[in-house]
């Protein structure tokens, strides 16, 4: 049963965004921006360092930037990281240019890893600046991946994610990524990783990053408050409890966002759907009470209804 919830999650790795029309960008989770990174450190010894800032009630210390040898890099692997100057694109909260953080030659057998628990949100967006010392030595490429177990597997395909390649400026250049995969959604185990590729693999050349960020749309927000603006719930559910297939019915046609949580407001369905009435399949769900809120696109509308699977 877990391995076919696993494979309905992964398969429902599809882009939806749950806010509320007056707010277009989602909520500030995690910020580094290096500012207090004044030192420079050497294998076997690089320090990790904790997001400079963390969203009220969240712990900077467990969302951590790490430096560190890929698996099976021999122990005679030898590299460094220092502070350079910063920049402002996407700075946040008044931070000023400052330092930012540069990860020393060579990088051609390092991770970069960056712990992000994501508890009770979704739609996730990474963005941070990256700039490379040069075109004879450093690495023009920033390959992305990411884990939902803290790092014992990794994703790299598919679910919003594709490489960086510079333009070819020499100057800092904003990067953006969305993880549209609904198992990284509320999950307080979720790692994206930044692999360098290029010419950094040997004594010299350098990658400098500064102002990363996590953002993220509240699973609970979205839940919790029935933002349909109608004096009454014109959606219904059927059969309740179900079985195997979940008919939705509305008075409304167009395209709508399903999001399904269970009782720990993790996220374990996520669609899209242009029809007044639907069906969705439960066979994967194990038995328990669910919420499936729908938000009606063109209107930004969203219903919410409870469900029990048997």
């Amino acid at each position: 049963m877990k391995k076919n919830l696993l494979s309905i999650l992964l398969c429902l790795a599809v882009s939806i965004t749950f806010t509320s029309k007056s707010s277009a960008q989602g909520t500030l989770l995690y910020y580094w921006n290096f500012n207090n990174f004044t030192l420079s450190y050497s294998l076997p010894n690089i320090a990790s360092l904790a997001a400079d800032y963390a969203k009220p009630g969240y712990d900077t210390a467990k969302a951590r930037w790490i430096y560190k040898p890929k698996p099976g890099t021999s122990s005679a692997y030898s590299t460094y990281c220092d502070l350079v100057v910063g920049d402002v694109t996407n700075a946040r909260l008044g931070a000023p240019a400052g330092n930012g953080f540069r990860a020393r030659n060579p990088s051609d057998s390092m991770d970069i890893l960056v712990y992000m628990p994501t508890t009770h949100y979704t739609n996730l967006t990474i963005k941070y600046v990256c700039e490379l010392s040069s075109y004879s030595s450093g690495d023009s490429v920033n390959v992305f991946s990411y884990s939902v177990d803290s790092g014992t597997t990794w994703i790299t395909s598919g679910a919003g994610l594709s490489e960086w390649v510079d333009s070819g400026t020499l100057i800092y250049s904003l990067i953006t990524v969305h993880i549209n995969d609904v198992t990284a959604s509320n999950n307080p185990r979720f790692v994206f990783k930044i692999n360098t590729l290029g010419r950094n693999s040997g004594s010299g050349g350098n990658n400098r990053f500064d102002n990363v960020t996590l953002e993220g749309d509240s699973v609970n927000l979205t839940l919790g408050v029935n933002q349909f603006n109608g004096t009454e719930n014109t959606y219904s559910v059927y059969p309740n409890p179900v079985k195997e297939e979940l008919n939705v019915n509305a008075n409304t046609e167009g395209n709508k966002s399903i999001l399904i949580t269970n009782m720990l407001g993790q996220v374990v369905v996520s669609e899209n759907r242009n029809s007044k009435n639907f069906s969705i399949n439960t066979t994967g769900l194990s038995a328990g009470l669910y919420f499936i809120a729908v938000r009606e696109d063109i209107t930004g509308n969203v219903s919410t209804m409870k469900f029990v699977k048997q």
